[in-house]
């Protein structure tokens, strides 16, 4: 695995690929790929089968976009806006295909919440595999703009300042439509337990 770049590698590398040298940009997609695939599978929810050819379209984009970039944000802010502004244009096409779900995802993860006290047995990759399957589910049922927040802050770690730059929106709102996700999510969470997918 190769060392993350230092932001002034990242500044070489957009000032290179802005002279018109193509290699330039393939370090900066190899850096945020893993990220910007977790935010496009994060809004698109239920269709997140579609997040990898999104990724490729997102960085497409950017790399066309890319002399208008005027650095006045951080790079990795700028590439989230693109990302996001796409994920919602697909969602606007066309309506979301509904996934099979198990009935049995919701036990799974309740046995292995419960199963162990933290430190002693690790849940096992089916186990895992099946409370990210719940998560993305429930993450499913929230309004996109709602879902996007979560996943910023909650998957992505990013601070309130750089969702608000992403979204165009002041830390403010930010805050608050954190807290009315949050929400959401735990209304979906419990009438998840109740009547299943």
């Amino acid at each position: 695995m190769e060392p993350a770049p230092t932001p002034h590698e990242e500044s070489a590398w957009i000032t290179r690929c802005k002279a018109g040298d193509p290699d330039a940009f393939e370090p900066l997609v190899r850096k945020f790929a893993a990220r910007v695939l977790r935010l496009a599978g994060g809004i698109l929810g239920e269709r997140r089968g579609e997040a990898e050819d999104a990724v490729q379209e997102i960085f497409l984009k950017a790399y066309l976009a890319l002399p208008k970039f005027r650095g006045d944000a951080q790079f990795s802010t700028w590439l989230y806006r693109i990302a996001v502004n796409h994920c919602r244009d697909i969602l606007r096409r066309s309506p979301p295909s509904p996934l099979p779900l198990d009935e049995n995802l919701l036990a799974a993860e309740e046995s292995r919440a419960g199963a162990a006290p933290a430190g002693e047995d690790e849940p096992a990759d089916g186990e895992e595999d099946e409370a990210a399957e719940t998560l993305r589910h429930l993450l499913g049922k929230l309004k996109e703009r709602h879902r996007t927040i979560l996943v910023m802050r909650e998957l992505e770690e990013m601070s309130y300042d750089e969702i608000g730059r992403a979204l165009n929106i002041p830390p403010g709102t930010v805050r608050s439509r954190l807290n009315r996700a949050r929400a959401s999510l735990l209304r979906a969470s419990k009438k998840y337990r109740r009547t299943g997918p």
